[in-house]
């Protein structure tokens, strides 16, 4: 048995709005029209009914009883008053005995007589009876003749239904000319409004294929003036074009970044790799070579293999910093840190002088391992570039809120102006010349290192004077302060245990 298909509605939600909005107001209009037309039905059938009963009423209170003797025994004699009396244009009268017989009847019957009631006749209770009399329809009244508690005849009211049917008839038309006249007026006004309602919203549609077609996310919907839904709809639709084009921009910068950054690491390491492929066949062509140059060959491969080295281990943290890793913060004496990183860098010096002002303590927390790769970032960056009589001061304060910066002064040769702003991206070099020097890829790691602590890093720099690198490190968290307390509480109670030799 095939399903039955189910009613599909109009694909436009202007020609959707119209139709359910003639459906509710047909569906209202016809309710209300019904009952306006019961209302009235019933109102001119009452007053039909209404107008037969006063005057069946009438006739009974004018039937008068008079006594007669006849052979000297009383008897009662019953006035009937004509029926003429109580008939009008639209109304019959008639009255009858209890068995049938016709007594009178009003003229403007003309001849014919208002069928007998059956139950007026044998019950003697009032009855409305629909029967037709000359080819029309006549609404009657049947009413006892009641005299002295007897029942002596009946009376029979007639009225003509014609009038009432046809104002009933005038009534239908009316409300149907009206209804439809109200429908396709109704219509037309809401799909007029509907249309100038979504107006806004085919522009939205417009733009937003013109979007799609050309992927420009900078256009943006002209905003109506209504304030209403669509406004809203429309104020929303340019924030989220605006979203996405920020994130479009950053993306594509994003992208352009890994191009950069992938061309630099294989043009990086494409210059270790010609060396160490070089030497090594120079080596392997010329097994007879002195001992000298044997020993350049292999310093020089034994160099460049620490340099790469060196830049893929770079290379493997900023690939880790980009895949969201996250370093792990944990109490620690950031004093103690900095003067390890200080002893660790003086066997770096050329004859630079190398010096550290720091408090006893300074609690921060942290990941310890990447702080000190920070600061020997930047200590062996102040190194490169500053002559052997120079001089690099390292400087840690606490602040009093908890957090700490720490700072790298240098007395070598400074960083031009226009270089600043490029000295943290991934490969970047401020003098050219001194490529093979470093991977620059240092900078990139302490930038994020920073950003990893929630910190920032600043530089200051004047050509020929040094620079100065200043790291600053918020305060430590609540629970990191309390972790820390019980680490120190641990630690402490460890090496009274241990008799303090840790």
């Amino acid at each position: 048995m095939a399903k039955p298909r189910a009613l599909r509605l109009p694909g436009s939600l202007r020609a959707r709005l119209t139709l359910w909005h003639a459906l509710i107001l047909g569906v209202v209009l016809v309710a209300f029209a019904a009952a306006v037309y019961a209302i009235l039905a019933n109102s001119l059938y009452g007053q039909v009914r209404q107008s037969l009963v006063e005057r069946a009423r009438q006739v009974n209170d004018a039937v008068r009883p008079r006594i007669t003797y006849s052979h000297f025994s009383p008897g009662v004699e019953i006035f009937i008053p004509p029926p003429n009396t109580f008939a009008s244009s639209d109304t019959f009268v008639q009255v009858s005995t209890p068995d049938g017989r016709v007594l009178g009847t009003s003229e403007n019957l003309g001849g014919r007589t208002l069928p007998e009631d059956p139950v007026t006749s044998h019950s003697g209770r009032p009855d409305f009876r629909v029967v037709r009399v000359g080819g029309e329809e006549v609404e009657v009244y049947s009413s006892p003749l009641v005299v002295d508690g007897r029942t002596v005849g009946v009376v029979q009211v007639g009225r003509s239904l014609a009038p009432v049917r046809q104002t009933l008839s005038q009534l239908r038309l009316l409300a149907g000319v009206g209804l439809l006249a109200a429908l396709v007026l109704s219509v037309g006004v809401v799909s007029f409004m509907a249309g100038e309602t979504l107006r806004p919203l085919r522009r939205l549609m417009s733009t937003a294929e013109s979007i799609g077609s050309s992927r420009d996310l900078s256009r943006r919907v002209k905003l109506p003036d209504s304030g209403d839904e669509v406004g809203r709809l429309a104020v929303t639709f340019n924030e989220m074009l605006r979203r996405l084009e920020a994130s479009d921009r950053q993306l594509r910068e994003t992208l352009e970044a890994q191009r950069r950054f992938v061309a630099d690491a294989s043009h990086e390491l494409r210059t270790p790799l010609t060396t160490i492929r070089g030497n090594a066949g120079l080596l392997r062509a010329v097994p007879e070579m002195s001992a000298a140059d044997r020993e350049a060959a292999l310093a020089e491969i034994h160099g460049e293999s620490e340099r790469m080295s060196r830049l893929v281990g770079d290379l493997l943290t900023l690939a880790r910093a980009d895949a969201g890793r996250a370093l792990e913060r944990r109490p620690l004496d950031l004093a103690t840190l900095a003067r390890e990183a200080v002893a660790q860098a003086r066997a770096l010096t050329e004859g630079q002088k190398l010096s550290l002002d720091a408090p006893e303590r300074i609690e921060l927390a942290g990941d310890r391992d990447a702080l000190k790769q920070l600061l020997l970032i930047l200590l062996d960056n102040a190194i490169r570039y500053t002559p052997s009589s120079g001089h690099i001061t390292v400087r840690a304060e606490a602040w009093r809120d908890g957090g700490a910066h720490i700072s790298v002064s240098d007395t070598g040769e400074g960083i031009a102006p226009e270089h600043l702003p490029h000295i943290f991206e991934r490969f970047y070099r401020a003098d050219p010349a001194r490529a093979t020097e470093g991977t620059g890829l240092g900078l990139s790691i302490a930038s994020w290192i920073v950003r990893q602590h929630g910190g920032t890093i600043e530089v200051e720099s004047e050509p020929g004077r040094g620079s100065t690198f200043t790291v600053h490190l918020p305060p430590s968290l609540p629970g990191e302060r309390e972790n820390g307390a019980a680490s120190r509480s641990s630690a402490e109670t460890d090496g009274r245990r241990g008799g303090g030799n840790l």
